[in-house]
């Protein structure tokens, strides 16, 4: 069913899930790894708001951007700059698609995306979702991630910036090894977002 789902979901919400994919072998995580993975956790949780712009490039060299708003837990906007007609708002509870030239919302369980990390209260990188793999260059620091219960659902790839840790991108592959990125930048940490920014109403936009 999520696979039948996601055929019919365009590569924006794409982009926030995924599903479908083959199961990873889970390798053994070494003591360096669990250094990085803990300095990973502790700056995310420090982001408690976000205000950044975004450029989404999909796995069709399609490419897309916008404004994204973040506030922990539990809610994230992604506003995408014309020609595309597409909204993504996370309230808490769903992630809501609506395209606004077909007049379409679709909704999700929040926690079944796996945009749904960045959002928790306590972020960990561990418990409901398992770290496959751990790469840092001395510039960039990447982190693979699976949700541990269903390994073959998804993967999400967090990737910062090293000297000083910055979230940069995120990129999720789908079982054809086809990738959408979302990159983001001229970041503004932890201030005051408004309520509404994280609400949908259908009547708003009918």
């Amino acid at each position: 069913m999520m696979r039948q789902l996601l055929k019919k979901l365009t590569p924006a919400l794409a982009g926030l899930m995924v599903a479908g994919m083959p199961i990873i072998a889970l390798a053994e995580l070494s003591a360096a790894d669990k250094i990085e993975i803990t300095r990973a956790e502790a700056y995310l949780n420090d982001l408690k708001s976000m205000q950044a712009e975004f450029l989404q490039i999909d796995a069709f060299g399609g490419v897309t951007k916008g404004d994204v708003y973040m506030r922990r837990p539990g809610r994230m906007r992604f506003e995408y700059s014309p020609p595309a007609q597409i909204l993504v708002v996370a309230d808490g509870t769903w992630l809501v698609f609506h395209d606004k030239e077909l007049k379409e919302t679709t909704r999700l369980p929040l926690f079944t995306t796996p945009v749904s990390v960045l959002l928790k209260d306590e972020i960990k990188l561990s418990g409901d979702v398992t770290v496959t793999k751990v790469e840092n260059d001395g510039k960039t620091l990447r982190i693979t991630l699976v949700d541990t219960e269903n390994p073959d659902e998804g993967s999400i790839m967090l990737v910062f910036a090293d000297e000083p840790l910055k979230l940069r991108q995120w990129l999720v592959t789908d079982a054809q090894n086809n990738v959408t990125s979302i990159s983001i930048g001229n970041i503004q940490r932890n201030l005051k977002l408004r309520p509404e920014l994280f609400t949908f109403f259908d009547s708003d936009y009918e």
